[in-house]
């Protein structure tokens, strides 16, 4: 399902995580050389569970990366198909009814020597729902990373870190109103303020009634029952969330007004695709059978002020082929047009013999980065039932920019310097990423945080406040254009 790498012993490779549903997760430790071995058992990660999305960070600050793993709930049964995978349960996708059904997310606290804790009960975590993803930032700047959960059918919840101590949950405090069926989630400064905002994408409120193009970046139109959605309707938004970030503990909900609604919206990847100093956000998007098909949706940051779309005048929309083959029919077959009759399926209706069903293309996850080392951001799409695609940005090719990489090593911190941030000083403006090594939905683009300068051609120092609280500016070996290093000072 998901996969995170990360540098759990500090060593300078990057290992591997990858979840699975009921397979078992896995943990690959990299020796450095090309090769992987997997440690699971051994390193107490090894859970049989309905697990989704990933990620590592150092929730005590100790200088070692934890692991947080998303499980969505039971959705299968114990019954398998002709190829070996689990039978979905009949009502699964009303799966949020049954709290039985649950399986809470679990936190590893890595104990060192690649050993890991399950630690979930004692730091206080019990989010409930179908948790596909999550995500952390320090959100009340206190030095401690925070957890945002997502929930698929329901409220999702924000755990404040308690000094690496405990997690509280303070949903209510800072984001009353959640999207009701989130599915991907960034944390990134879109007005560059310096504070970090949030989006969050909801994919299941558009499963409730299927829109026209022209409503698409309409918020959803609700026929659910308040009892199925075991709440009042007015309690949730129905539809993409982007919380601007005011300080003090304040945000506002500002979706609508930048322009950051969409449809069927998985999985987000954020970047500055123009380098125009702005951080733009593309949603991998669509729900393939038996739906029609949906864009993905690249939104152009206009300055902080608005989000415009701009996937057809970039070449992102419309894809080469825009159909792919879905399953084979035999509609002379009476067992067959039975059981399509039985789904209200009108595949047959007319139709004699074998043909295959096509299908729209969709997209669930993307990554966003330097794929061919031209100084401009690609795009790699993970696409339903297909093969992904490979975007390629011609922006050097049109015009000069300018740019800067930064690659951390911790020292003190963990070797990734996840959930540091950096700021990047230039001509009076100052640019803010947080570390976290989060993209698309189940995930990870690659470490290094890039930086668009616009017309900036100087920079006048790099700052980064790491996890151990040390403090670092850097102003010399400053340049455009080039990958900086930056080491933790003992």
């Amino acid at each position: 399902m998901g996969a995170a790498f990360a540098d759990v012993d500090n060593d300078g490779a990057e290992d591997l995580f990858v979840t699975t549903v009921r397979g078992a997760n896995v943990l690959f430790k990299n020796d450095g050389h090309g090769h992987f071995k997997d440690i699971s058992k051994e390193a107490g990660v090894d859970l049989v569970a309905h697990s989704s999305g990933a990620f590592f960070f150092d929730y005590d600050n100790d200088g070692l990366l934890d692991l947080l793993v998303c499980n969505v709930g039971r959705y299968t049964t114990d019954e398998k198909g002709p190829n070996g995978e689990y039978v979905a349960i009949p009502n699964a996708f009303s799966g949020h009814l049954y709290p039985d059904r649950y399986e809470c997310p679990v936190l590893y606290k890595n104990m060192g020597h690649y050993h890991f804790k399950d630690v979930t009960a004692e730091v206080g975590l019990q989010p409930h729902g179908w948790c596909g993803d999550a995500s952390f930032g320090d959100v009340n700047g206190d030095g401690w990373p925070d957890i945002y959960f997502l929930n698929m059918q329901g409220h999702n919840h924000y755990y404040e870190n308690q000094a690496g101590k405990k997690f509280v949950d303070k949903t209510n405090q800072y984001f009353p109103k959640t999207p009701w069926g989130a599915m991907g989630i960034k944390f990134f400064d879109y007005d560059n303020d310096g504070r970090m905002d949030l989006l969050v994408t909801d994919m299941h409120s558009d499963t409730s009634e299927e829109q026209d193009p022209e409503n698409e970046k309409l918020k959803s139109s609700i026929s659910w029952t308040d009892s199925y959605i075991q709440g009042r309707k007015s309690d949730y938004i129905w539809g993409n969330a982007l919380y601007h970030n005011l300080g003090n503990g304040k945000f506002e909900e500002v979706s609508d007004r930048m322009g950051a609604e969409n449809y069927w919206p998985w999985g987000v990847s954020v970047g500055d695709v123009n380098a125009d100093g702005w951080d733009d956000i593309f949603i991998s998007s669509g729900m393939s059978y038996p739906y029609r098909y949906g864009i993905n949706s690249m939104l152009l940051n206009n300055r902080g002020e608005k989000f415009l779309d701009a996937e057809f005048l970039l070449g992102i929309e419309p894809r080469k082929s825009l159909y792919t083959p879905w399953f084979e029919i035999d509609c002379s077959d009476p067992a067959e047009r039975q059981a399509q009759e039985k789904l209200d399926s009108k595949i047959c209706i007319g139709q004699k013999g074998k043909f295959v069903v096509m299908s729209p293309r969709s997209s669930r996850s993307s990554v966003m980065f330097e794929l061919d080392n031209d100084g401009d951001l690609d795009i790699v799409t993970n696409d339903f039932n297909s093969e992904p695609q490979v975007l390629i940005s011609d922006l050097t090719q049109r015009k000069q920019i300018h740019w800067l990489k930064v690659v951390l090593a911790g020292t003190t911190s963990n070797r990734n310097g996840l959930g540091a941030t950096v700021r990047v000083h230039a001509s009076g403006q100052t640019y803010s990423k947080y570390n976290d090594g989060k993209s698309g939905y189940l995930a990870q683009s690659v470490l290094p945080l890039y930086f668009g300068l616009g017309d900036t051609t100087k920079i006048d120092s790099v700052e980064v406040d790491w996890p151990s609280r040390k403090k670092q500016v850097v102003t010399t070996g400053l340049r455009e254009n080039q990958t900086l290093q930056i080491t933790e000072p003992h």
